[in-house]
């Protein structure tokens, strides 16, 4: 009996001291928070377009610029230009507004194409080459 009691009591005092001795793995909430902005961060991939301004045929500035997945035009516009708009339309963009008794607006091409939807709705692409014309409406 007193073997038995005896292997028990080591036995037990056997794992304390173990379990005492095993370094902790957890994180704090510091690191962790530290880790998921790291992660989140090296995930947000920044994308290119080109986009060129036009006045009357001309062609005043070319730029490529920079954004994330999912911004539209406008939101890309507003980062890298000088811009006026009026009810969601673009009227001014670096010191070029539209001239309404000339009927010179600013229109824009998507890799060509003129576009279908305002610049808040155009969901810009890799590679997307965007030229504003300010031109007049025939």
């Amino acid at each position: 009996m007193k073997k038995k009691i005896f292997l028990t009591t080591s036995l037990l005092f056997s794992t304390m001291v173990i379990a005492a001795c095993t370094p902790k793995t957890e994180q704090t909430p510091e690191t962790t928070s530290q880790t998921v902005v790291q992660s989140v961060s090296s995930e947000v991939q920044q994308e290119e377009a080109t986009i060129s301004l036009q006045v009357d045929g001309e062609e005043v500035e070319n730029k490529t610029v920079t954004f994330v997945a999912g911004e539209s035009l406008y939101q890309v516009m507003q980062a890298n230009f000088d811009l006026v708009d009026q009810d969601g339309f673009i009227t001014s963009i670096n010191g070029q507004a539209q001239d309404e008794a000339a009927q010179k607006y600013w229109m824009y091409d998507v890799n060509g194409e003129m576009a279908l939807v305002g610049a808040k709705d155009l969901i810009l692409e890799p590679g997307d080459h965007v030229e504003f014309k300010l031109e007049e409406m025939k």
